[in-house]
């Protein structure tokens, strides 16, 4: 294995070797929460969590000089401030280093360069049922009723079908209900699910808060910073600020005042906690 300047790495090597392998411990465990792999018992024909690529995927990258990052690890070495963090946690600065560097392409890979995710076919389906029972007002001796007028409209070419009639369209809906519920369509999953040219960009503060949030499950996988937090806390002051920090550094957030408190930090984790991004990563394909 060949080192430059602060002990990083010129290529990574594919074979096994115990030192590279223990400079990606921070990687590992978030690469198999964000981006696990899966196989299937040929025996049972039942699915299982496998490992994870995304490793293999960065090493690769990385060794083809692919990574999306502008940051160097001359900037990041320098920043005293976040080296005084990260030792106080006691946290390896290379390892950290290589997690920045995972984290940032995966982030940017999902959230800037992702590729959007058709619904399945059944998702439509429910849609379409949903939106016929959400304006149903009932049954009454004329038939179904609904809140606001309703109408069903099929295009073919140029022409059209309309079923502005109630009760045949409460009836379809009730028929798509059934079929949803009593038969097995998972063969309808197949077809055009991913297109691959269809590429979408989240904002900038999805982006930070996705990055944080792999940061924090990196965090997470480091018993001794659990164990030193307060009483309920989720992260202990000194975490925030080393993902303040980092998110200066990528670039993320080029407002230095970032930097000095952690308030932007809860303010992206309080606003897209319960976002989810439903996109494939064009980089960890």
């Amino acid at each position: 294995m060949l080192i430059i300047k602060y002990g990083v790495v010129n290529n990574f090597s594919f074979q096994y070797s115990e030192e590279e392998y223990s400079l990606l411990d921070y990687i590992y465990p978030v690469a198999q929460e964000y981006a696990p792999d899966f196989d299937y018992n040929e025996d049972t024909g039942e699915s299982y969590m496998a490992v994870s690529q995304a490793p293999d995927i960065f090493k690769g990258r990385y060794n083809a000089r692919k990574l999306r990052h502008k940051f160097t690890v001359e900037e990041y070495m320098q920043d005293k401030e976040l080296q005084g963090y990260l030792q106080a946690l006691d946290l390896d600065s290379e390892k950290f280093w290589y997690l920045l560097l995972f984290c940032y392409d995966y982030s940017w890979g999902i959230c800037m360069k992702g590729i959007e995710i058709n619904k399945f076919p059944v998702e439509y389906i429910r849609d379409f049922v949903d939106a016929i029972y959400s304006n149903y007002a009932g049954s009454g001796m004329l038939g179904a009723s609904f809140n606001e007028t309703i109408s069903l409209t099929l295009k073919i070419g140029r022409k059209n079908i309309v079923i502005d009639n109630n009760n045949a369209i409460a009836c379809i809906a009730k028929f798509c209900d059934d079929g949803l519920e009593n038969n097995d369509l998972t063969d309808l999953s197949n077809g055009h699910f991913v297109d691959l040219t269809r590429q979408s960009s989240d904002s900038v503060s999805v982006l930070a808060y996705y990055f944080s949030k792999m940061i924090i499950s990196a965090f997470n996988h480091q018993e001794h910073l659990k164990d030193k937090r307060k009483k309920g806390a989720n992260l202990s002051d000194k975490e925030k600020m080393v993902i303040a920090h980092s998110l200066y550094l990528t670039g993320i957030i080029s407002n230095e005042s970032v930097r000095e408190s952690d308030e932007y930090l809860k303010a992206i984790l309080k606003r897209y906690k319960n976002t989810e991004i439903k996109k494939l990563n064009s980089f960890y394909l």
